[in-house]
């Protein structure tokens, strides 16, 4: 287990700001211009990765759930790439 991710768990405000960071990044990666929007989808998929990644718990159940968030959001990332470069 890394030192960063203990920190981000028992830190009071990081259970605050990672989701609304979490969610403004999305939102940044759907709406915002193709030039904000890829590298925010690229940020939310990364980090959202690594915490996948460094979790503690696993499971068959939750590793599916797991990659299903990351499938969707590199799924949104795919298409907001093509869309950018006209492919759609």
């Amino acid at each position: 287990m890394s030192d960063r991710y203990e920190r981000l768990q028992t830190s009071r405000g990081a259970r605050i700001v990672i989701p609304v960071l979490g969610a403004v990044l999305l939102v940044a990666g759907l709406s915002a211009p193709p030039v904000l929007a890829i590298p925010a989808l690229v940020v939310l998929v990364l980090f959202v990765g690594w915490l996948a990644l460094r979790s503690p718990v696993h499971g068959a159940r939750l590793d599916r759930v797991r990659l299903l968030v990351l499938g969707v959001l590199v799924a949104l990332l795919v298409g907001r790439v093509a869309g950018a470069l006209d492919l759609i």
